[in-house]
């Protein structure tokens, strides 16, 4: 790209790329990711306590810094098999949302990972088995020199008023 500034003749710069930062996590062999401004904290699974008559995707409860939030298995919440593991194993991402904080069960982190936003696809039509709803788009990411499908969710649409 050329630009004219008064002055100067002339600067060659790169095009402006709009990027993101994702969290990204494992949920079973699955790459996906959430805007990391929705993320307030990742932790190692704490005391759970279990809650009775709550929908099968919500594990209980967990004290996060005095506040009691939810914690859910976001592969029950997503509608993806659970492989099992071992719930020790796996880690707590606190995420804010309009029902306020949620932590969701994940099978482990994969790290922050800065994409440009204009290589964001549309999500596939269930074939990744999460509801196109629930996912703001798809990117291709380089990771270990393999190219693997990120799975960016919207954190919005998962965890709406109606619930």
């Amino acid at each position: 790209m050329t630009m004219e500034i008064v002055g100067i003749k002339e600067i060659y710069d790169k095009p402006i790329t709009k990027e993101q930062r994702l969290i990204a996590f494992k949920l079973n062999n699955e790459l996906v990711g959430v805007d990391i401004t929705d993320v307030v904290k990742i932790t190692k699974t704490t005391d759970i306590t279990p809650v009775p008559k709550t929908p099968d995707h919500v594990l209980g409860v967990m004290n996060l810094r005095g506040n009691i939030i939810p914690v859910v298995t976001l592969k029950k919440k997503l509608g993806l098999n659970d492989t099992g593991g071992n719930i020790e194993e796996k880690i707590i991402v606190v995420v804010d949302t309009d029902l306020g904080y949620i932590g969701c069960l994940v099978d482990q982190i994969d790290g922050a990972i800065m994409i440009n936003s204009e290589e964001i696809l549309p999500p596939p039509m269930n074939s990744i088995g999460i509801d196109p709803e629930f996912i703001k788009g798809v990117v291709m990411v380089e990771k270990n020199g393999n190219k693997e499908l990120l799975i960016i969710l919207d954190i919005t649409k998962i965890f709406k008023n109606e619930e």
